[in-house]
């Protein structure tokens, strides 16, 4: 059943999205540990796609097919996985600031975290400070990612993290931010815990904080 896998992974690598599907539902027909496709496959897929795109050989549109192929079969999964909360290993609310419509980086993070098995709230994009804190609440989150791609609308970021304080909600989640114009020194003026540059390095950076978290 490896070579079942191993395929699966080198499909969402060529995002090819027909081959990702046929092989999700042998491996189903299978009863192949899904968590072990998922993780060897889907996500071992995602994470060469994310470093081919990182050395300039892959570029969006290749990212998308991926990510898309990834989604589909991911989807197939999903009916078997079951809905039990304490498979995840942390909920996350994620969006795009208010006054910035680029989601595509979002997305790419938003797929990544759910391959990693995480449980995603994505709220989409121009997200307005009280949907986060809003989410934030009703989903008992552990992480807030928030994402801009512009300048202007960094201020959003600072204004998110003063609500979290007002709302005394600060200490229970972890603040992560990414986007181009973000950086260690942004991140460390506005009080955001961490700062990433891709979707490889959020999955890494949140791995490592659930770790921390169940020592």
């Amino acid at each position: 059943h490896m070579d079942l896998i191993e395929n699966l992974k080198q499909s969402i690598i060529n995002g090819n999205e027909g081959e990702a599907m046929k092989l999700a539902n042998e491996i189903i027909g299978n009863n192949i540990d899904l968590q072990e496709a998922i993780l060897n496959g889907l996500s071992a897929g995602m994470r060469v796609v994310g470093e081919k795109y990182e050395r300039h050989e892959y570029f969006l549109p290749e990212v998308i097919v991926a990510a898309d192929a990834l989604n589909s079969a991911f989807n197939l999964f999903k009916p078997h996985l079951g809905e039990d909360d304490s498979d995840f290993k942390a909920k996350i609310v994620i969006g795009v600031v208010k006054g910035d419509i680029h989601e595509i980086g979002k997305n790419i993070v938003s797929q990544f975290l759910t391959a990693n098995n995480y449980k995603v709230i994505d709220l989409g994009r121009n997200v307005p400070p009280e949907k986060f804190i809003t989410a934030v609440e009703e989903n008992y989150a552990d992480i807030v990612a928030l994402s801009t791609l512009m300048s202007p609308t960094l201020d959003q970021m600072k204004i998110i993290i003063e609500r979290l304080k007002e709302k005394g909600l600060r200490d229970q989640v972890k603040v992560i931010i990414g986007g181009a114009p973000t950086d260690e020194e942004f991140m460390k003026e506005i009080g955001a815990d961490f700062c990433c540059k891709d979707a490889n390095e959020a999955v890494s950076t949140l791995d490592a904080i659930i770790m921390k978290k169940k020592i």
